[in-house]
């Protein structure tokens, strides 16, 4: 996954620990967020342990920070569901969908795509949902029976079935894998390096190509329960598999799926960023498409079912034409063992049950109409399912299209009023711009916890490592801190090419000076000893990252800004050109206004070396 469960994973979460699940009961459940639940559940053998449910996001054995009070929500489940027994664990139709099954009934059901849901059915018919939502087929109300998302499940799909959804798909086979099957854009890319196919492929495929993808989707689906896990640090990225099409970076590997799931909240915090106008387009029509493939498979099922009972339904049809004629019609009608409503009176259109499908029938048509009816309307459908891929391509295409262009202004983050950069560790680093700041730095940011940089050069900008939440910066961290500090002071002007800078804790900072000196406005008075760092080179990087939406341009000590595909970075030393000629360069290359950049560059010249 990359910040979200993929069906294979919760296909790896399920088979992995469903002996652990099985036979243990809710004990407490806590609401740690809206869409985050905390169900600490007792085995026999297993003791108490934590259930986590991210809806949006992940489940794990993971035990966050609960709450003292519980929310409205936890009240309603914990009367609903606590001491209930769970006897059965398992995954709908290969889908991002997770059911426990009580002993007495009840299920709870986990739908883990889009903003995720929670639901509590009693024998079928939701008494509990978390947010209440209606499609054309699918009702998430209290009081209706719960439909799971159609979706084909390639873990109980025939050769022949794989077939016919690969060859009747319009689109690549990677897309066809991803939707179709169900297995998500990154699993679809390795299953298809591991079998030497192309992504773009199109159908129609050979046999022998077929096999090779389904046993492909099996192999990847019996070694994602081999209870290990994958860590692609440089890509976000967990996997219950080997990612062998990843040759780029070398894997943290654990053992253990659930040590590797654990390891990875932790240290991988959902990405903070709002999606752009492009992506929320994608997601739209990717909606669409879901709705629109449940109406053509439920259109072309309905004409399926009316060929199957022709004799039938030209039966009941001409005596429902009879008792118009005769006007003698009146609904709800019974015939035949069976109840039939009036849907539209207006079209003609009446309801029949036909072995627990509901049709609806043109009575003044015969079967043979009707029947091309609903498979008409399937194909409508299909059209429009074609057109919606075709809008995807054409959207993404405009997502990869790079465009210099003059931005509107944008609002601006606290922090970039300073000099700043993020270190390799996650850590933000901030640094005065003048004696003023310097001063607004320490006085106003600095933390028991931080940390407090200076090059060895008079002059230097007064520059803090920001603890996170109370987690002390890492020596590699305070490194990059004191390189950044080092670039920033008068000897990136003079055109040095290395340097000292030391770091000390807050308590040895202090604005009192000894007797009878003076200390100016952005400058302090360092006691106790000072850890230096020698032979920092002057050696920085330019680029962008991406935050709440808007591309932010950073600048950093060489190797700390993450590589990435598609990604530009320049690299920068001391030189002879202007600062506001090497702005402009370097604006071209990364897209970004000309002022943000020079606002960002050391003082004095430079140079681009890459």
């Amino acid at each position: 996954m990359i910040d979200k469960f993929s069906s294979l994973d919760i296909h790896a979460f399920i088979n992995i620990n469903m002996d652990k699940i099985k036979g243990s009961f809710i004990k407490k459940i806590y609401q740690v967020s809206p869409k985050i639940f905390l169900f600490n559940l007792y085995g026999q053998g297993e003791g108490k342990f934590p259930f986590y449910v991210d809806l949006s996001r992940v489940i794990a054995f993971y035990d966050p920070e609960r709450p003292e009070t519980p929310s409205q929500v936890t009240m309603v489940l914990r009367k609903s569901l606590s001491e209930r027994r769970i006897v059965n664990v398992e995954q709908l139709n290969f889908d991002r969908v997770v059911k426990l099954t009580m002993h007495t009934g009840q299920e709870i059901i986990f739908e883990l795509f889009r903003e995720g849901n929670l639901i509590v059915t009693n024998s079928g018919k939701i008494e509990f949902v978390l947010s209440p939502r209606e499609w054309r087929n699918r009702k998430l109300k209290v009081g209706e029976i719960y439909i799971p998302p159609s979706q084909n499940d390639p873990s109980s799909m025939s050769d022949e079935e794989v077939w016919g959804v690969l060859n009747q798909s319009k689109a690549s086979l990677v897309q066809t894998l991803a939707t179709r099957m169900n297995l998500g854009g990154e699993y679809s890319e390795e299953l298809i390096s591991r079998i030497g196919m192309e992504k773009s492929a199109m159908p129609p495929f050979e046999k022998v190509q077929t096999d090779k993808i389904l046993e492909g989707i099996r192999s990847l689906m019996r070694e994602s329960t081999l209870n290990k896990s994958y860590i692609y640090s440089e890509k976000r990225l967990f996997s219950p598999v080997e990612m062998k099409s990843i040759v780029s970076e070398v894997p943290i590997v654990f053992e253990n799926f659930n040590k590797g799931l654990s390891h990875y909240i932790l240290n991988f915090k959902p990405l903070d960023r709002e999606k752009s106008p492009l992506e929320r387009r994608i997601e739209s029509q990717q909606r669409s498409i879901e709705e629109f493939r449940k109406i053509m498979e439920d259109e072309n099922n309905k004409g399926k079912i009316i060929i199957s009972n022709m004799p039938l339904i030209n039966n009941l049809l001409s005596r429902i034409r009879r008792y118009e004629k005769e006007k003698a019609l009146k609904f709800p009608l019974k015939m035949e063992g069976m109840d039939i409503d009036l849907a539209d009176p207006a079209k003609k259109i009446v309801q029949i049950d036909l072995g627990g499908d509901r049709v609806e029938l043109f009575y003044n048509k015969s079967p043979g109409e009707n029947s091309s009816y609903h498979f008409d309307r399937s194909k409508e459908y299909r059209s429009k399912i074609e057109g919606a891929l075709t809008a995807i391509q054409e959207t993404q295409k405009m997502m990869n299209v790079k465009k210099v262009e003059k931005k509107k202004a944008r609002s601006k983050q606290w922090f970039e009023i300073y000099h700043w950069f993020i270190t390799s560790d996650g850590f933000l680093v901030i640094g005065g711009k003048d004696a003023k700041s310097n001063e607004k730095v320490v006085k106003k940011h600095m933390g028991d916890n931080d940390y407090y940089v200076h090059a060895d050069i008079h002059g230097a900008p007064s520059t803090i490592v920001k603890a996170e939440n109370g987690v002390k910066p890492s020596e590699k961290s305070l490194n990059e801190a004191c390189a950044f500090a080092l670039s920033f002071s008068r000897a990136w002007a003079a055109g040095m090419r290395s340097g000292s800078a030391y770091w000390v804790t807050p308590l040895q900072v202090s604005k009192t000076p000894e007797s009878g000196e003076f200390i100016s406005t952005g400058s302090w008075v360092i006691r106790g000893k000072r850890n230096y760092i020698f032979d920092l080179p002057l050696d920085l990087e330019v680029s962008t990252i991406n935050y709440k939406g808007n591309d932010i341009p950073e600048i950093a000590p060489t190797g700390v800004i993450r590589k990435e595909e598609g990604k530009n970075i320049v690299r920068i030393t001391p030189g002879d050109v202007k600062r506001n000629v090497i702005a402009r360069e370097i604006s071209k290359i990364l897209g970004i206004g000309v002022e943000e950049i020079e606002s960002i560059l050391p003082p004095g010249s430079s140079q681009i070396i890459s």
